[in-house]
């Protein structure tokens, strides 16, 4: 299934049960793409389609600790050694921390990038990878430093889901009822 989203450009957000199969599509044509990944999903996403495209990975810290300031001088430096340019590509990997951070680090490379997003995390999906929302966290606060900038695609695959805490899987429902309400209030009728 393809969602359409329109932001600042239309973009797909895929829902399909094989990321791997709809990002070996994505990558056609495309020389180099860095991987940002949280820690805790580095090991889960060994199995990344084989292409043509040169793959590096960037492991960053798993949820908001990942998405500070130092990370993001660390991933600059790391783009600027490895020669990116903005014909490569940005894929966040991991929960709405890492997309987000990935998108702010694509949003601030070369004054932007394209990415693309594949949230692990009912939450992810619902909210920080739908609508170009980029950001880091500074000292004073959460998501103060950020950008408008979304993604070439969004890819969705529910089997991620199934590596999620209980609580983890009830705050991403919470996030979905809630962009039901901002969207359309009768939300309840279907809820209730």
């Amino acid at each position: 299934m393809i969602i359409e989203v329109k932001a600042e450009h239309t973009y797909p957000v895929i829902i399909s049960n094989q990321w791997s199969v709809e990002l070996s599509k994505l990558l056609i044509g495309r020389n180099r793409a860095a991987v940002i990944v949280s820690e805790k999903m580095q090991d889960l996403v060994k199995n990344f389609p084989e292409t043509d495209t040169e793959v590096l990975f960037f492991p960053i810290p798993d949820g908001e600790s990942g998405k500070s300031s130092a990370t993001l001088l660390k991933i600059w430096d790391w783009l600027g050694a490895a020669g990116f340019t903005r014909s490569d590509l940005i894929i966040g990997i991991g929960g709405g921390a890492t997309t987000d951070f990935a998108g702010f680090a694509a949003a601030s490379w070369l004054r932007g990038m394209d990415w693309i997003a594949i949230p692990t995390t009912v939450a992810g999906a619902v909210d920080a990878a739908i609508g170009g929302k980029t950001a880091i966290n500074s000292e004073y606060g959460k998501n103060l430093i950020g950008a408008f900038h979304s993604p070439i695609a969004v890819i969705v695959d529910s089997s991620w889901f199934k590596t999620l805490s209980d609580r983890d899987f009830a705050a991403g429902l919470a996030e979905v009822v809630k962009a039901g309400f901002i969207s359309d209030g009768k939300i309840i009728e279907n809820i209730g």
